[in-house]
């Protein structure tokens, strides 16, 4: 069962993105994606060229990591990471520039490129995963089984966040030509375009170009009813094919793959344009802000600079700051945080819900119901209170996908899912 949670979207699906990719400071940290982290491959005081890798792939699950601007390496030194509090980050401070923002050359064509070609051009750009997970493109694009449907998500079922709908809105042939690149290299038999049902306008969009595209007719719209956790990718494999995943199976073992949009973006431009992954759509939004913004801006970029320069402006200091959305997002205390590569929002609110204490399991079964996965959620909890880590991998709870529907339907104010993320970090 899916939750029919408030969206929160609007005025951000509307909103056109804006520009900031000026930033004086990037802050890149070296984890960021699934994986080991990167490897340096600079050294301090040393003037880097836009685009220059400046730490490499470090093993087969890694990704590399660029330089989005002209820059001189400052630091190298632990600092802010949203997700792992403190990690070692390569700190860029701005050089002029006198080239002109824009892609280099494009190529001539696909047809160019032979399947380890395409593979090399993506592991050199540094693609990973730009739904939320981040496992290195190359990687996932190069299966050691058969693929008969690759699903395309769209859904950002997520409340809050948009930048994935306004890169459809924006620039939906960028997301159809990484498409036809991924397909050459998994070649299925079919493709699954994925949005949910309150994206009307990208919607419109997608069957104006398959439709005016006939070599596209390999391409199936399915728009799905707006659910929450409709995008993740276990959930989305069995929505749209009704096959499911389970224990340490990967969505290839049932023939699939699934890709964000964002990424078939980043993809198109690595192989069209030779550009690395530096820049993303981020949404900023939330009750604390002046208005909300989906804003292109650099890899590194902090929110201090943002407020400092003025891009996003708060309208009451914020009570919470949340990178990527209320559900999965990761709280933070401290405007240094950087965007990451993995970052679709960041979420700043001023009014919270109250509040209740925690009381006692009334054993009503919703947390049960509403698990996506078909865990027990509440066993987790009971177990870290009573410290019995070791259990938990009995109970499967690396499967936790860590949606916060448990939580969010528990009548007893447990939070179970801090219970859950605690459970994991102490089996590490």
């Amino acid at each position: 069962m899916m939750l029919k949670a408030a969206e929160y979207k609007d005025p951000q699906h509307n909103l056109k993105t804006e520009k900031f990719l000026s930033a004086e400071k990037l802050y890149l940290p070296l984890s960021q994606h699934t994986g080991k982290p990167s490897k340096v491959c600079v050294q301090e005081n040393q003037i880097v060229q836009k685009n220059q890798i400046i730490a490499e792939s470090n093993g087969f699950i890694s990704a590399s990591l660029h330089a989005p601007i002209k820059a001189k390496v400052s630091k190298i030194k632990k600092h802010f990471h949203p997700k792992f509090g403190k990690t070692k980050t390569i700190v860029l401070s701005a050089q002029p520039e006198h080239k002109p923002d824009g892609h280099p050359n494009q190529t001539a064509g696909l047809d160019q490129f032979r399947k380890d070609q395409l593979l090399t051009a993506i592991a050199k750009a540094g693609i990973v995963g730009m739904g939320g997970a981040g496992f290195p493109a190359q990687v996932k694009l190069n299966p050691p089984k058969g693929i008969d449907t690759l699903i395309i998500n769209g859904c950002e079922c997520e409340p809050y966040l948009a930048s994935d709908c306004r890169l459809m809105i924006e620039n939906l042939k960028g997301i159809f030509k990484g498409i036809e690149i991924i397909s050459k290299l998994v070649a299925p038999e079919k493709i699954i375009f994925a949005v949910e049902e309150n994206k009307k306008e990208a919607i419109k969009k997608i069957n104006f170009f398959l439709h005016r595209k006939k070599n596209n007719s390999k391409i199936e719209l399915r728009v799905l009813k707006s659910r929450y956790p409709q995008g993740g990718e276990k959930q989305l494999i069995y929505s749209l094919t009704k096959r499911k995943i389970s224990g340490k199976m990967l969505p290839f073992d049932l023939g699939c793959i699934v890709n964000n949009v964002a990424t078939c973006f980043a993809v198109y431009e690595a192989v069209y344009f030779n550009q690395p992954l530096t820049r993303r759509i981020v949404t900023f939004c939330g009750d604390a802000l002046v208005e909300p913004k989906n804003l292109w801006v650099n890899i590194g970029t902090t929110l201090a600079e943002l407020i400092e320069k003025e891009i996003i402006k708060f309208k009451k200091n914020p009570k919470k700051i949340i990178f990527g959305g209320p559900m999965m997002g990761d709280a933070v205390t401290n405007l240094a945080n950087p965007i990451l590569k993995t970052t679709s929002g960041v979420l700043f609110l001023e009014k919270l819900p109250k509040k209740e204490e925690e009381s006692a399991c009334i054993r009503c079964g919703r947390c049960v119901n509403y698990c996506p996965i078909n865990l027990i959620p509440l066993e987790y909890a009971k177990m870290v209170k009573k410290e019995k880590y070791q259990e938990l991998k009995d109970y499967y709870i690396k499967d936790c996908i860590e949606c916060g529907c448990c939580s969010y339907v528990c009548p007893a104010q447990i939070p179970i899912l801090d219970y859950i993320k605690l459970g994991k970090e102490k089996i590490k």
